[in-house]
């Protein structure tokens, strides 16, 4: 029964550093998964309905399904991990983070407070709270508060509009889930790990398979960001870190990395990025060549592009945010949707 009860918590919650235990307790090697075709076939679910940013799967509630939907997550992380592609992480981390809030949803305050302890290292307390008629089911500190929402754009997620008690932001059920909803995106994003293939017969298969559909999926982004560059169109975040360059104000390793990132992206070559970069107090073009040829995957199996809006919030390289920034959670969506705006208006 313990064990039936461990099963259902991996599957419900699989990112965890519960289930990941469980997974090792088990040594349940690729092997063994390979020959699981319904725990394959879930997998694929998994990962096409994320890139279709559409529902994502939930636990089926049968006890025979819990161990597949287990298995299925781990299936579907290493192929998000062996095609290094960080549109198809940053879609399946999302699709993952938004089933676990349905789960959220339905668990009591206790639950989510050990959830959040166990797994985010956050100060989380179920304490109910009644001020001015709300009801209120948590506090959270107000440093992780600050961390889990920096990609938030609406006013009501801003520190100075939450009501507050000895430090901590105080928070309803549903803003406790939407939370721990960002924390866990952030953390599919950032655990990254080096697999590559060959991989069993038929995960080798979903692999091949899956790598043609993201290949063709951001070979059409691509093609709608590529073209004729448009400067106007630059987020402003990109706008103010070429400002920067070009007065010769150094910039910080993430900074370049962003700015040479998004510049890739947009269709600029690497000799004239590198002309951008001549200004910088410590240039030094064989280091800079190196290191923007880098991040354009031409020294590595990676095509690099820029962070997120929320990790560019975290480190504070997100600034002069305009209106067009509002729901924009990543500066080459900004740029995509800005250039269609003003080409037909230069044209």
């Amino acid at each position: 029964m313990l064990e039936d009860t461990k099963i259902y918590e991996a599957a419900k919650y699989p990112w965890s550093i519960s289930a990941r235990t469980l997974l090792k307790e088990l040594d349940i090697s690729l092997k063994e998964i390979d020959a699981n075709t319904r725990a394959l076939q879930q997998a694929q679910r998994r990962l096409l309905q994320a890139l279709e940013s559409k529902e994502p799967v939930t636990l089926e509630g049968k006890t025979s399904s819990e161990f597949v939907e287990f298995t299925s997550f781990f299936v579907a992380k290493v192929m998000v991990d062996a095609i290094k592609s960080m549109y198809f992480r940053r879609r399946w981390a999302t699709a993952e983070a938004k089933r676990a809030e349905r789960f959220f949803f339905k668990e009591s305050d206790l639950k989510l407070a050990t959830l959040a302890k166990h797994n985010f290292n956050w100060q989380l307390d179920p304490k109910p709270t009644r001020i001015a008629g709300r009801e209120f089911s948590h506090r959270l500190h107000f440093a992780n508060y600050l961390a889990a929402t920096a990609g938030f754009h609406e006013r009501e997620w801003k520190l100075v509009n939450k009501r507050m008690v000895n430090g901590c932001v105080l928070l309803r059920k549903g803003d406790t889930a939407r939370v721990l909803r960002a924390a866990v995106e952030q953390l599919l994003i950032s655990d990254v790990k080096r697999v590559s293939p060959p991989f069993p017969p038929n995960i080798q298969q979903m692999y091949e398979e899956l790598e043609v559909i993201v290949r063709n999926r951001t070979e059409r982004i691509k093609q709608e960001i590529m073209g004729e560059i448009v400067p106007e169109a630059f987020p402003p975040c990109i706008q103010a870190l070429l400002a920067d360059m070009t007065e010769g104000k150094p910039l910080s390793h993430i900074a370049r990395f962003t700015v040479t990132a998004f510049l890739l992206n947009v269709g600029m070559d690497v000799d004239s990025i590198l002309q951008l970069f001549v200004k910088a107090p410590d240039f030094r073009e064989d280091l800079a060549r190196y290191q923007v040829e880098h991040i354009a995957g031409k020294r590595g199996s990676t095509e690099y592009t820029p962070p997120a809006c929320a990790y560019l919030v975290s480190t504070r390289l997100c600034v002069k945010k305009d209106k067009h920034c509002e729901f924009i959670r990543h500066p080459l969506a900004y740029y995509r949707r800005r250039r269609k705006w003003i080409k037909p208006k230069s044209s």
